[in-house]
């Protein structure tokens, strides 16, 4: 009767591959009309499961390719013999390719056409798999009659060649039920039993000999055998496994971790122990005896490698700690899953770093609505903390500093969690902590910096001072932001989000910091630039209103500025003083500076020495102010400034009064010219435009220069 089914089957799947074959050629836009071209038109490989699912629609689909390939031969040919033939050769094909024999006679009649290729490699892998169920149900019968031995009578080469026997029948059967009961009977009637059996007592002798404890005495050479033989057999049956792809339980490390489960079900059978001491005993223990395990239980010829045991060790000793893990994680107390959660973390840390572990960790026990309220919990925290430095506005100049240190703290907490490795759900609590933690805290404290103005009403000399705390606590910020890009775990978020979106961030703090970036060179600079020229013109106004430039005795005590200059050469140095303790980059400080250059040079041109008259020893008065005031600014020797250039050269045109050589410069008829070539090669002036030569001259020829 089996038989006889499998034969209709196959006679079923002839038909099939025959309507195949009129499908594919219907459904082709350029019909070949001689024999040879078949193997190119059909592709019967992708089509069988689909045909299977849909056998009542095939007739309509036949239908409808008959229709095509009529219409196609309308098309190409006039001539009804080619359509007769292919009907023909179909026709013979589905009615006579019911065997293996009958396909080897069609292919001898009509070549190595790909439908019957095909139909042939399905006959012979069908036969094999009929030989393989024949095989199964002889084996079956065997394992039937193990089975009613006792358990210590079955031999382990038996089931070693039990095993093999059945490996060699899996091809062609995997949708069997009828195979898949004979393995899982050989695997839990016969190889399970018997381990069971040995298990008991390996565990028995493993507690007897003490051999995880400090009690442990050396063993004498023949119980060091017999431990790692035990080992070896129940690790040799974890291996008769057929069904999946590994086993599903290794004995003999079952039973080598079984010393802990006692232990530890000993210690812990009240369940009021702090969570932390778990983790504790298990450290403790592993420390202890990772090392004594791996020494005496691995067994290379039997394929214990020292790496396997160690591995495996850990493993199933974590096994009891991922029972009260799932028992804990039921709980609905957050203080408890919130230290359960800390503690999986410093734990699969201290496992990979410590015991160099790689096997599945501790926190893929923990599921995502867990994660959830572990995230809003350390979320709340750290907004907590960051509330508590922003919350007094006149803190803001110590605000940085403990701000970084928040965030040091916030980092060290996170780092063993960043470094698990990571599946999925690590990869995405990951990601949601750098941006509900390090991105918030960082945007948030920026919001405070920018909003925050503790003394609204005192003097503009204050508010200034004010203004380069921000400055500075912003730098602070933004310089460790480029530390934490160069942390590996932001470096690898950084990767993962450029993979997804397909971008190509610098980091994935990029944008918080530029941000703070902005601040420092643009806004808070420009703000500070703009307070302190707000001071200055304030401190100038009695040196502008002086007015006296032509003075009778020479400068005043030689190179000392005016009186009225005083005040602003000493509110310049105090201001710079401040500016130069702060720690923010050089080149801003350098660009603040350098722009009230500009501010100064700007004020004696337009304010001074275009609304005043001077003689001599004015201009050198002039020189001896400018000079004090800038060398306030305490600029470097090196930094060079394109306006003082223009300024001297101004005042140099301005001295051409006092050379009897340029009179013809100072003429009003050359000025008009505006041809200053000459000029500029005998005086060196390379900057000024012409018009600004032009009103210098002027004002020497017109009677300003004495």
């Amino acid at each position: 009767m089996m038989l006889l089914k499998k034969n209709q089957h196959i006679v079923h799947k002839t038909t099939l591959f025959c309507k195949i074959f009129w499908h594919i050629v219907g459904s082709s836009s350029y019909i070949a009309m001689v024999l040879s071209s078949f193997d190119d038109l059909l592709n019967v490989d992708t089509r069988i499961d689909q045909i299977n699912l849909e056998r009542d629609a095939l007739a309509v689909q036949l239908s409808s390719a008959r229709n095509k390939l009529e219409k196609s031969w309308k098309q190409n040919s006039g001539n009804g013999s080619d359509k007769t033939q292919f009907e023909a050769i179909a026709n013979d094909i589905s009615a006579n390719a019911t065997s293996l024999s009958d396909v080897v006679t069609l292919r001898e009649k009509y070549g190595d056409l790909q439908v019957l290729l095909q139909l042939q490699n399905l006959f012979e892998d069908q036969e094999r798999a009929d030989n393989n169920l024949e095989r199964l149900q002889n084996l079956e019968t065997e394992i039937n009659e193990l089975c009613e031995l006792e358990s210590s009578k079955l031999s382990i080469d038996k089931l070693k060649e039990l095993h093999s026997e059945l490996q060699s029948t899996k091809f062609g059967v995997e949708k069997s039920q009828f195979a898949k009961d004979i393995y899982s009977k050989f695997e839990e009637k016969l190889v399970a039993r018997k381990a069971q059996e040995l298990v008991e007592k390996f565990n028995a002798f493993l507690l007897e000999h003490k051999w995880d404890t400090p009690m442990f005495a050396p063993l004498s050479t023949q119980s060091m055998t017999s431990l790692r033989d035990q080992s070896a057999t129940l690790y040799q049956l974890s291996q008769l496994y057929v069904v999946g792809e590994k086993p599903s339980i290794l004995w003999n490390f079952k039973s080598i971790a079984n010393n802990f489960t006692v232990r530890f079900t000993y210690h812990f059978h009240d369940v009021s122990f702090k969570i932390e001491t778990y983790f504790k005993f298990l450290k403790e223990y592993l420390g202890e005896n990772m090392h004594k395990c791996t020494s005496i239980f691995h067994d290379e010829d039997n394929g214990l490698t020292r790496q396997l045991v160690h591995e495996q060790f850990i493993n199933y000793v974590l096994q009891p700690i991922r029972d009260r893990i799932n028992t804990i994680l039921f709980q609905n107390d957050q203080s408890t899953l919130i230290t359960l959660i800390s503690q999986i973390i410093s734990t699969d840390k201290e496992l990979s770093h410590s015991f160099h572990y790689h096997g599945e960790g501790l926190a893929s026990l923990v599921p995502p609505r867990i994660w959830d309220k572990w995230l809003n919990y350390e979320v709340h925290v750290a907004m907590t903390q960051l509330t508590k430095i922003v919350s007094d506005p006149s803190n803001l100049d110590k605000s940085a500093s403990e701000f970084v240190k928040l965030i040091n703290k916030m980092y060290e907490y996170l780092e063993p969690f960043y470094s698990l490795e990571s599946g999925e759900i690590l990869q995405k609590y990951k990601l949601l902590t750098c941006s509900q933690i390090f991105m918030r805290l960082l945007s948030s404290y920026l919001d405070f910096v920018l909003k925050v103005d503790i003394i609204a009403d005192r003097l503009p000399e204050e508010q200034l001072y004010q203004t380069f705390i921000k400055l500075q606590n912003c730098n602070v910020v933004s310089r460790r932001i480029s530390e934490l890009s160069l942390e590996y775990i932001f470096v690898h978020l950084t990767d993962i989000v450029n993979q997804r979106e397909n971008k190509n961030y610098d980091s994935i703090l990029q944008n918080v910091q530029e941000s703070y970036q902005q601040i420092i060179e643009n806004g808070n600079q420009g703000t500070i630039v703009h307070r302190i020229q707000k001071l200055l013109k304030e401190s100038l106004k009695n040196y502008f209103k002086s007015g006296n430039w032509c003075l009778q005795n020479g400068p005043l005590d030689g190179d000392s500025p005016s009186s009225e200059l005083v005040n602003s050469i000493k509110l310049m140095t105090r201001i710079m003083t401040k500016l130069d303790s702060l720690l923010i980059p050089l080149e801003v400080a350098l660009d603040i500076k350098s722009q009230l250059l500009n501010v100064i040079v700007n004020y004696f041109i337009e304010s001074i020495l275009k609304l005043n008259k001077f003689n001599r020893e004015g201009l050198e008065q002039l020189k001896v102010d400018f000079y004090a005031l800038k060398a306030s600014l305490n600029l470097p020797e090196t930094v060079c400034n394109s306006q003082v250039a223009v300024l001297t050269e101004i005042v140099k045109i301005l001295y051409l009064k006092y050379d009897d050589s340029s009179e013809m410069f100072i003429d009003t008829s050359y000025i008009k010219e505006r041809d200053y070539t000459k000029l500029r090669s005998y005086h060196g002036i390379k900057l000024l435009r012409d018009s600004e030569i032009q009103d210098a001259l002027y004002r020497v020829a017109y009677g300003n220069v004495v």
